[in-house]
């Protein structure tokens, strides 16, 4: 017997064996009473279709007893409850929709509550949900060397030297000029697993848009080894650069657009070119390419900009920090799950290149990308979200590992850290003589020169450490394995009915067309002077030919004017057509 018994002998222990919520159960006394309808779906980070846990549905489901125990009562609280489990449910799911939100949602990107990371979550529930299948693409690397050619020594052309410029033509033709080869990375390794972030540091010209651009596809200009190791999650880079070429992007420094179409026009025309062929939550293709557009504008701030021009250097439009989050976004907006971002912070204050890599750290959280992002001067609250980091050196590779070991393995190499640097500006300092400081008593020791560095990184432990990661990424995603067959079903998945299994694109050949003619229209219409030019100016020319050659005679007399009449008439449409050439640039 308890203590409780004890002291109270005359104590009521009938029901002590009902559980807490067995009691509070019977809450229902009345028909007038409300039933609760605060159920949201979600306890602890697990969603119940019918909100409410499995502990506690025998429970909250179970019929409430009147005072009386008629039996009308009981079917009437039976109503309730079936009410509100389908009310429950129905609340739970629209919660998890984010195409369906009231007008102070989180989820509505034209309200003053958007969240962003809300958004994300509740796409990423409905993707589960309707067993829409996340691409992902890690990728690991190693003995990856990266060369041009070059000539030994140019000049400029001029009338008197343009006979050695023959010569050295004719020597090329006949293979006796050999240009001199330039290495420009050189044995680089390393290995980013599915949802992490890189970090990528280096001063200009230590190879950091190279890398970026190697890792992508984008070689034209430079020379990849044959011998270089590129595996994409168990896709070979071969086919990541032909079959799945936009699954890896590369986003340049430079921001290049239609500077006559709007915002919102230059957006939607990128979420639609990726709609898939089947839309989660039963949304037409262009009102799911708008609510995309929408969210992404409203996430990087442009959502006021959305009906004004991209506009460029000649052409007044948004500000340079806002083309630079139009670019941004516009590459958001393709889903690709391997991104490389080449300095895209530049022209964004401190905030806002804090807020993209935070918006790169929710992507990746949620759909397992890769983003890879170099950044010349990282604040060190963006670079705290990343998890590994390599750093360049006039293009060797000097460290490669997490983020949180780097500033720790510089240290043991004898240099020292001062007080109020962030870590990204220490790591960045090793590659300026200038910059960095070395401790006392490490003066002959300490790593000077580029090919030092290299050496101390082969010799490291956190080096041989990235080698058994790598080979364990190997072993998990062989080539052709079964990773591999799984990106490519979900890519298939998504491609457009009669779109052939090689192709890069999502959307068919006549939806390509039709969408470009869409978008040549848009250009019109931001830009329409050159058509009007157009068509006055063969109006007026028009009227002119045509009062020369007015009423010509039927006979043979009128034969050489006739000639004429159609030479002219070929002429100024083959003179006109050349205007074309200034919209034909732009693309």
């Amino acid at each position: 017997m308890s203590t409780r018994d004890t002291l109270n002998p005359g104590h009521n222990t009938e029901h002590s064996h009902i559980p807490a919520s067995r009691k509070t159960s019977k809450t229902f006394t009345t028909t007038t009473e409300q039933p609760d309808f605060t159920h949201s779906g979600i306890h602890d980070g697990t969603y119940y279709p019918d909100g409410i846990p499995p502990s506690n549905e025998k429970t909250e489901l179970e019929p409430a007893e009147s005072a009386s125990g008629s039996e009308g009562a009981y079917e009437r609280n039976e109503k309730v409850q079936d009410i509100a489990r389908v009310l429950s449910r129905t609340m739970s799911q629209a919660a998890d929709d984010p195409f369906t939100y009231e007008e102070d949602s989180p989820l509505n990107p034209n309200g003053p509550n958007f969240s962003a990371r809300e958004w994300v979550k509740a796409m990423y529930k409905m993707n589960q949900r309707e067993g829409v299948q996340q691409r992902t693409a890690g990728i690991a690397f190693k003995d990856l060397n990266v060369h041009g050619f070059g000539a030994e020594s140019d000049y400029q052309k001029t009338v008197s030297n343009i006979a050695f410029e023959a010569v050295s033509g004719i020597k090329k033709l006949m293979g006796q000029s050999k240009p001199r080869r330039i290495d420009i990375l050189r044995d680089f390794e390393g290995v980013v697993n599915p949802g992490e972030m890189l970090v990528v540091l280096g001063p200009p010209g230590s190879g950091c848009s190279t890398f970026l651009k190697t890792l992508t596809g984008e070689t034209h200009g430079f020379n990849v080894d044959e011998k270089s190791y590129l595996n994409y999650q168990g896709i070979e880079a071969k086919d990541m650069n032909t079959k799945y070429r936009g699954e890896a992007i590369y986003t340049a420094e430079v921001d290049v657009h239609f500077p006559n179409m709007t915002v919102g026009d230059t957006l939607y025309f990128a979420a639609r070119a990726r709609a898939p062929k089947t839309v989660p939550g039963g949304l037409t293709k262009v009102k799911w390419a708008e609510a995309n557009r929408d969210m992404i504008m409203a996430t990087f701030g442009i959502s006021h900009t959305i009906n004004t021009r991209v506009g460029n250097d000649f052409i007044r439009g948004v500000s340079g920090g806002e083309r630079k989050r139009v670019s941004i976004a516009e590459a958001a907006l393709s889903g690709a799950p391997l991104q490389a971002w080449d300095n895209s912070t530049r022209g964004l204050d401190s905030a806002n290149a804090v807020e993209f890599c935070k918006t790169l750290r929710l992507s990746s959280e949620f759909f397992g990308t890769t983003p890879m992002v170099a950044i010349y001067q990282a604040p060190g609250a963006a670079y705290d979200l990343f998890d590994k980091v390599i750093v360049l050196y006039e293009g060797r590779q000097i460290f490669f590992g997490a983020t949180t070991e780097a500033r720790a393995y510089f240290e043991s190499l004898g240099f020292h850290c001062p007080d109020r640097q962030t870590d990204a500006d220490f790591l960045t300092s090793m590659t300026s003589p200038q910059e960095r400081v070395v401790r006392q008593g490490w003066e002959s020791r300490a790593p000077r020169t580029p090919d030092e560095f290299a050496a101390c990184w082969k010799a490291s432990a956190q080096r041989q450490r990235l080698m058994q990661e790598i080979d364990e990424f190997d072993r998990k995603y062989p080539f052709g394995g079964e990773s591999q067959q799984t990106f490519a079903a979900s890519r298939k998945a998504q491609k457009a009915k009669g779109q052939r299994t090689g192709s890069p694109y999502t959307l068919s050949y006549a939806q390509q067309v039709k969408l470009c003619l869409w978008r040549g229209f848009r250009r019109l219409i931001g830009d329409p002077s050159l058509t009007f030019t157009q068509l006055i100016g063969n109006f007026i020319m028009a009227l002119v030919i045509g009062s020369i050659f007015y009423n010509l005679d039927d006979g043979t007399d009128s034969f050489y004017s006739r000639g004429a009449l159609l030479f002219f008439a070929i002429l100024m449409n083959a003179f006109g057509s050349a205007l074309e050439i200034l919209t034909l640039y732009a693309q």
